[in-house]
């Protein structure tokens, strides 16, 4: 066989991070060798022994993994294939570039066939279905399902009939496996009164529902701490739901890991990952968590972590933690942006909750242990805030200038300086204390495009990454000087070990970290061994242009690539190795024959080409960033231009190679944008409707078709605007004009249309749990309809951006294929009615591969369902 797999459909289909789409029908024989009969003609007729199934709720338990045939795609001759009818007949051939099993029957009196042997596992109730590649160069074919109990009995079969065909067709058959029924196999057969020669290839067989595992792992630090002598860094990777987090204890010198330990918690709070990670002054290692705002202890040399309780309630996270005196630290949190004190087993609120009103975030947070004070990065908007920790007094230092950036990202007191990182630019700041004992932050010095995080001072300077190399501010100098090390890595912590500056990171090969020695210039940056490997969370999945599953990492990044039915017995790991380089996925398009992704933050939109080796920086490779436009100043207000770009949740193409971004802006702010990149051109960003995220695109006829959200970007308050509105609006390429379409007065529930997609030149939607189908010949709504009345942004903001898909297929004119929730659903075009084909709890996403099979996302876990 050949990889000769593609996603069907006009171009411009998107595959998204959530969704997409198929279905059958027919007859069968039971016992014995198949009789032939009467049968209509066309290309496919399918035929089933029983009735097709449609899965309201989960009626049989997903299957583990893919189940193969042994030589399905006949690249070992006829191995595996057993001979049930008349001998000979078949031989194993090349045939238009797939190598294949020919059925070359000549004799209207015989009947040839080979099935798969062994056969495969099968459980009563369950459905099965059968795929394969047919050419039926003269006559027909049939493709069987077949059920067999303990003895190898035949129970009953299913089957599709397919006449001459002159080309390579996909074919299937489908049917419930029969009381008794333990194993499944495939044949391939040419009945009794037929004449005529087929070729078959890459013969696939699965169950309704399969839980193909785990898709994409992560080896890289998130929290964390060195020691104070340097030699130890401890550093929190990140788990998922099902998986708990680990804590690594890494030897610098040996640049391994010495322990790795499992962080404990429970199924009604788990604990998933840690951002935080500090070392008090007795040597204790803390850890501070999300989504549950959990603190751990660590006491090294311990096998076990001790869960200390949860600094606040709800959906939170600790997000920064710092060392005071006599064992104690200091945490700061979101979503109620406290400051709180842990000490002698107590936790303790610091100052007001909020901080300061409005905010969401205590982001960062740096000590000054000789003061007692503690400086509070805060979000959103941005703010600076030194926290007396003996008086309570509090006093704002972030100059003016910043405060429409969305938040402060790190904060570190060092060399009796406060720096301060927002959105890539480093500010030093000489803390002031004025006459009447307030406090002011002075600016020493402005440093654009710098890296995440600073080393503690060493000699009057720190240290830090610009422009992917070491550099070294001189505190008194006010300098900034360049050395030539490379860590190559994003670097998640700083510490000393001796006079040797140590840092660890994560990049594209895993962990690393990176030695630097001042005095000689020397340096090194090497993999860590023995780290923890654990699952990542699904962010988004979709097709691409080669027919497999791409799917994204949640937080940690990564892309897995699955092959549509393809898979290994092991649903632990991925089937192949996580491809590493690019941070969260939002989105995924496969256009012509490249895969655009839409990645978390600063809304970049990447293009990658499956038949050449991934290697991020050519492939996949940037082409535009909706993060670096606009002004985040700006709001699409009168005058004003889009904010920052930050999650790309849209994408859609031209047929002139144009792929459309729609995104949700940076952090505070509501108004969404559509960014346009185009090979030869730099890309812009524009403002379509002020005040809502664009997180819907279709293209249809010359132009692009939009769905918005009424939800602006996190940490705007209130969520949702009183009396806001999403829409469906089009961008005209041709004048650059926006139309705005709103709702029809029907449509009671409108805070977000989170699907739109073509459908036979019209546009159909989802707002909340309404379907829309729009005309863009007349600009009308032709159809509204209430089909899932429970959805409520309102109540549920989350999914306010992303829940509802649709899609066609192309064997099926006559449906509409979608999800929504937990559930996959079909609509009539016709009649609009309603099938809800499958219920699964915790499901999310939706892509569909080129046999029409639906996938979606369980947590790290990928699912297929047949429908």
């Amino acid at each position: 066989m050949i990889d000769a797999r593609r996603l069907a459909g006009a171009v411009g289909r998107r595959s998204r991070p959530e969704r997409h789409r198929f279905d059958p029908m027919g007859r069968s024989t039971n016992g014995g060798a198949a009789v032939p009969r009467s049968r209509p003609t066309g290309i496919a007729t399918t035929a089933l022994l029983i009735l097709a199934f449609l899965t309201v709720s989960p009626a049989s338990p997903a299957r583990a993994a893919d189940l193969i045939i042994a030589n399905g795609g006949f690249d070992d001759g006829l191995t595996g294939w057993s001979g049930s009818h008349s001998p000979g007949g078949v031989t194993a051939v090349t045939w238009q570039g797939r190598t294949s099993a020919q059925i070359a029957d000549t004799d209207a009196t015989k009947a040839y066939g080979r099935e798969s042997m062994p056969s495969l596992p099968a459980a009563a109730g369950t459905r099965y279905a059968v795929f394969a590649k047919v050419w039926a160069e003269s006559g027909s074919a049939d493709l069987y399902l077949r059920f067999r109990d303990d003895t190898g009995a035949l129970l009953s079969s299913a089957y599709t009939h397919v006449t001459a065909t002159g080309q390579w067709t996909d074919v299937r058959a489908a049917a419930t496996a029969p009381a008794g029924a333990t194993r499944v196999s495939a044949l391939i057969y040419s009945g009794v009164a037929n004449v005529g020669t087929a070729y078959w290839d890459d013969i696939r067989v699965s169950a309704a529902v399969t839980n193909l595992g785990v898709q994409l792992e992560s080896d890289v630090p998130n929290g964390t701490a060195f020691d104070a002598a340097g030699g130890t860094v401890y550093a929190v990777y990140t788990g998922t739901e099902a998986r708990n987090p680990r804590l690594a204890v890494i030897d610098v010198a040996g640049e391994t890991v010495t322990r790795k330990i499992e962080l404990p918690d429970s199924a009604a709070s788990p604990t998933v990952g840690g951002w935080a990670a500090t070392v008090a002054t007795d040597g204790s290692v803390y850890l501070g968590t999300y989504p549950n705002s959990k603190l751990y202890r660590y006491v090294p040399g311990q096998t076990t972590v001790s869960d200390l309780g949860r600094a606040e309630g709800g959906y939170s996270f600790i997000w920064d933690i710092e060392p005071g005196s006599g064992g104690e630290i200091y945490g700061g949190t979101y979503n109620d942006a406290r400051y709180f004190r842990y000490q002698n087993g107590a936790f303790t609120t610091m100052g007001a909750v909020p901080i300061r009103p409005g905010k969401e975030n205590v982001r960062s947070i740096a000590h000054d242990p000789v003061a007692n004070a503690t400086y509070l990065g805060l979000g959103t908007n941005a703010g600076l805030v030194r926290y007396d920790n003996a008086t309570g007094r509090t006093d704002d230092l972030l100059p003016a200038a910043y405060a429409n950036e969305s938040m402060v990202g790190d904060l570190t007191w060092t060399g009796d300086r406060l720096f301060a990182w927002l959105n890539r630019t480093l500010l030093v700041l000489h803390v002031v204390r004025n006459a009447d004992g307030s406090y002011r932050g002075d600016v020493d010095a402005v440093i654009g495009d710098a890296e995440l995080h600073v080393s503690p001072a060493r000699d009057g300077k720190v240290w830090f990454v610009k422009d992917e190399v070491l550099q070294s501010y001189d505190i008194a100098g006010r300098t900034v000087s360049a050395t030539s090390a490379r860590p190559g890595m994003d670097v998640t912590g700083y510490g000393w070990a001796g006079n040797t500056l140590v840092a660890l990171g994560g990049a594209p090969t895993g962990t690393k970290v990176f030695k630097y020695t001042p005095a000689t210039g020397q340096w090194t940056s090497r993999g860590v061994s023995s780290v923890p490997i654990l699952p990542a969370a699904i962010n988004a999945l979709g097709t691409g242009p080669d027919g497999k599953i791409y799917t994204g990492g949640y937080l940690t990044g990564g892309t897995g690539v699955y092959d549509p039915l393809h898979g290994d017995a092991d649903d632990n790991t991925p089937d192949t190795p996580t491809l590493t380089g690019l941070h969260q996925t939002d989105s995924l398009l496969a256009a012509g024959s490249k895969l655009y992704i839409g990645v978390y933050p600063s809304a970049k939109l990447y293009e990658y080409d499956p038949t050449r080796a991934w290697n991020p920086g050519t492939n996949p490779v940037l082409r535009y960033t909706g993060g670096a436009a606009g002004d985040i100043a700006d709001d699409c207000g009168a005058g004003q231009g889009p904010p920052p770009q930050d999650r790309p949740y849209a994408l859609a193409a031209a047929p002139d190679g144009t792929v459309y971004m729609g995104s949700v802006p940076k952090y505070g702010k509501r108004s969404g944008a559509l960014s346009i990149w185009k090979a030869g051109t730099q890309g812009r960003t524009l403002c379509v409707v002020p005040g809502q995220a664009v997180v819907s695109l279709a293209y249809q006829g010359g132009k692009v078709y939009g769905g918005t959200s009424a939800r602006g970007a996190l940490g705007v308050n209130p969520v949702f605007p009183p009396g806001a509105q999403s829409t469906l609006f089009a961008y005209d390429p041709a004048t650059g004009g926006v139309t705005t379409y709103p709702l029809p007065a029907a449509v009671t529930n409108r805070l977000a249309i989170t699907d739109v997609t073509a459908v036979d030149g019209d546009i159909w939607g989802f707002a909340e749990g309404w379907l829309f189908v729009f005309d863009p010949g007349t600009g009308r709504y032709t159809t509204a309809t209430q089909l899932f009345p429970g959805i409520d942004y309102k109540a549920d903001p989350t999914h306010a951006w992303r829940d509802a898909n649709l899609t066609t297929v192309p064997w099926d004119t006559g449906h509409v294929y979608g999800s929504i929730g937990d559930q996959i659903f079909r609509i009539d075009k016709s009649t609009k009615a309603l099938t809800v084909l499958h219920t699964e709890k915790g499901m999310d996403g939706l892509a569909a591969d080129a046999d029409g099979n639906l996938y979606y996302k369980i947590g790290e876990t990928l699912r297929r369902y047949v429908p």
